[in-house]
């Protein structure tokens, strides 16, 4: 385990973090409807907060292009019973798989690419199932790992991940469940949980759910994924992802994954960095370009 010395500051006052999409008298139905008819009907309840979890509230897309953007070279590839929209940049031997979060897209972490490719890598990110472009009505951590694995097999010579939030959890899970055979030299994850269960719990402490709804919920969640919820925590994994080295990226005022959740994985973890940045919040911190310098030193050494 090793931290950084020096925190990353923004050099100018960063936006206020987004507000709920949802008014908050809707939250307090749901909340009051989950708190009262979910004691009495858990089953259909948890399928309810099922689809409510499995269902991205809206598509991150594009309305304004740019230099990076339009120097992808874009394409597609099937991935179960989903198209996926997929980014390419450069034509290095190696190649760098950036991994998106929730509810966002495959350029979210565009700002890497030209550093990346600069450095003499292929940069490759993708939409997600029911994310950006890409098809699909549902979105999960199957649908997302096995994205990564079909692109981890498609080149061949995938490098390291640089992944944000949901990325990473779907990254391990991908590395652990779906192929362990995938071995990376370099993994880089930004504002992510220490396990997989932190996303699920708040999301049902948000809607009230009681205890047996909760019970439910996790039964068919764990259905899906194939496994048990609580063996996706990355202390758990360290001994089965095959992974060089680790740089963990957090910053102390994140408001969607408490910074305590950085510090876990960092304990850990054998091989891991802790970079901490203060004052980007959750989503601010993959434009700082201290940080896009940090974690690309990080995967040039």
């Amino acid at each position: 385990m090793t931290t950084s010395d020096s925190i990353i500051f923004p050099d100018k006052p960063m936006p206020k973090p987004r507000k709920p999409r949802h008014p908050v008298l809707l939250l307090m139905l749901m909340q009051f409807a989950f708190g009262t008819l979910g004691r009495v009907f858990p089953k259909w309840f948890a399928s309810l907060a099922f689809r409510f979890m499995t269902i991205p509230q809206n598509r991150a897309k594009h309305r304004i292009s740019d230099t990076v953007i339009e120097q992808a070279n874009i394409s597609g590839i099937l991935v179960g019973e989903n198209m996926l929209k997929t980014y390419e940049w450069g034509n290095g031997a190696n190649t760098i798989l950036l991994v998106h979060g929730w509810q966002s897209r495959g350029t979210a972490l565009r700002s890497f690419v030209p550093k990346l490719t600069e450095a003499g890598f292929r940069v490759v990110a993708f939409d997600a199932p029911a994310h950006g472009d890409s098809s699909g009505k549902r979105a999960d951590l199957k649908g997302f790992g096995g994205a990564i694995k079909t692109l981890y097999n498609k080149y061949e010579n995938v490098y390291g991940v640089i992944c944000h939030s949901f990325g990473g959890a779907a990254a391990a899970y991908a590395m652990y469940k779906l192929d362990p055979s995938i071995k990376l030299k370099r993994f880089v994850t930004i504002g992510t949980p220490s396990t997989s269960s932190y996303p699920v719990f708040n999301g049902l402490k948000t809607m009230n759910a009681p205890p047996m709804v909760r019970k439910y919920f996790i039964e068919k969640l764990e259905s899906v994924i194939g496994m048990k919820l609580e063996g996706l925590n990355f202390k758990f994994l360290n001994p089965f992802l095959k992974i060089e080295k680790i740089l963990i990226v957090h910053d102390k005022q994140d408001e969607q994954v408490n910074f305590e959740e950085a510090e876990k994985m960092v304990k850990s973890w054998r091989c891991a960095e802790l970079q901490t940045t203060d004052g980007f919040g959750h989503f601010h911190l993959m434009k700082s370009q201290e940080v896009i310098d940090r974690v690309v030193g990080f995967i040039k050494s």
